[in-house]
């Protein structure tokens, strides 16, 4: 049975990440962020919004966070920390509800699936799939080095995820049981965006960024930058791929073909992966210190602002239009998309390097390298 929801047609679409088109016990969970990026096409834009920056609560996991919070179908966080644990926390409270031990670190976010499972890489080298009620597992595959790349889920339930092993990997939702795996050969960090076809578009350390069929992992194309693709691309509704890069520059190439549209150029490497607001502009952070706006068409930048440190994280929309982004210099941003200027900023007691998260209330959810997962509303 499909599951043809109004909300999930902007997300095929590249536009809206609340839901997805897919069989209701496959693909991603209907939830305004359940995966790094928000959705399918990692437009990291979301339904909620509204957020004043006042704290709702915080919850201390006592060591360093690197992965930034997914949102469940019943409102639970789920996020990762360098003491090896997944931590599964009450959207409303930050209350605990369970963790799951791994190996080692976990550095990437996780990706949240139809029927509730979670899925997430650990420096053990393993993808888990996990019980998000129960926090039990159901599988475990090993790849061949540590896993930072965040999952991404396709509509019939492929989970696609790269490795330190230099591979992309395509693995069955329901059993861990490996579909097709890709070698860029050299590290892949990104999370996957898959396009409306289901073609799988993912960046390497190799300095490129691949088109590959999300059925057999038959490379379509490849474009190369001048420094390691580390920013994960992002789907516009026009049919362009978005990306940054290690270069300096931010990208924008056509989907079908990988020829190159634009490129902008800012001051540093461009870690952060880009959002794309409803009206096709692009926002991206830039270790310049600067948040850019930029037009999706031209490239041309309409405003940039500029934060007190380095900005790794990744943008999010809210409904309303304003770009919540973290910065080193411990803040979180809350910007008026269309202008730039700031609505409000939100100090954590150290960096801001994760990406937020929107619920669907407009709470804003974001770690801090101070160790704590933070709740604004």
């Amino acid at each position: 049975m499909k599951l043809l929801s109004i909300l999930a047609i902007p997300i095929a679409l590249g536009l809206a990440p609340i839901s997805v088109i897919g069989d209701e016990k496959t693909g991603l969970a209907f939830s305004t962020w359940p995966k790094f990026r928000s959705g399918i096409a990692n437009t990291g834009l979301a339904g909620g919004s509204g957020a004043v920056g006042a704290q709702k609560w915080s919850f201390k996991i006592g060591f360093e966070i690197d992965a930034s919070p997914v949102i469940g179908p019943d409102g639970t966080i789920y996020i990762g920390s360098w003491d090896k644990n997944l931590y599964a926390l009450d959207g409303a409270t930050g209350k605990k509800k369970w963790t799951f031990k791994t190996g080692d670190w976990i550095r990437g976010s996780a990706a949240v699936g139809a029927d509730g499972t979670v899925y997430v890489g650990s420096n053990d080298h393993y993808v888990y799939a996990i019980d998000g009620q129960s926090g039990t597992k159901k599988w475990a595959f090993k790849t061949g080095a540590d896993v930072l790349s965040p999952p991404a889920i396709g509509t019939d339930g492929t989970v696609y995820v790269g490795s330190s092993d230099g591979n992309v990997y395509a693995l069955d939702g329901a059993t861990g049981s490996k579909t097709w795996a890709y070698n860029t050969g050299s590290f892949v960090h990104t999370s996957p965006a898959i396009g409306r076809d289901g073609t799988v578009y993912i960046g390497s350390y190799n300095h490129k960024v691949y088109a590959l069929d999300g059925k057999t992992g038959a490379k379509k194309w490849s474009f190369e930058t001048g420094h390691w693709a580390d920013s994960s691309p992002a789907i516009g509704s026009n049919g362009t791929l978005y990306f940054g890069s290690c270069d300096n520059c931010v990208y924008a190439v056509d989907v079908a073909t990988g020829a190159k549209e634009w490129s902008f150029e800012t001051g540093e490497m461009v870690w952060s992966s880009p959002a794309i607001g409803d009206d096709g502009t692009v926002y991206v952070g830039s270790s310049d210190t600067n948040v850019y706006a930029l037009d999706g068409l031209s490239g041309q930048q309409k405003w940039s602002f500029k934060t007190g440190g380095r900005v790794y994280s990744s943008p999010a929309i809210g409904s309303d239009g304003t770009v919540y982004v973290g910065s080193s210099d411990h803040k979180l941003y809350a910007l008026n998309g269309a202008s730039g200027a700031m609505k409000w900023a939100f100090k954590t007691g150290n960096c801001v390097t994760p990406s937020p998260a929107i619920g669907s209330d407009g709470t804003v959810y974001i770690a801090s390298w101070d160790n704590k997962v933070y709740a604004l509303r």
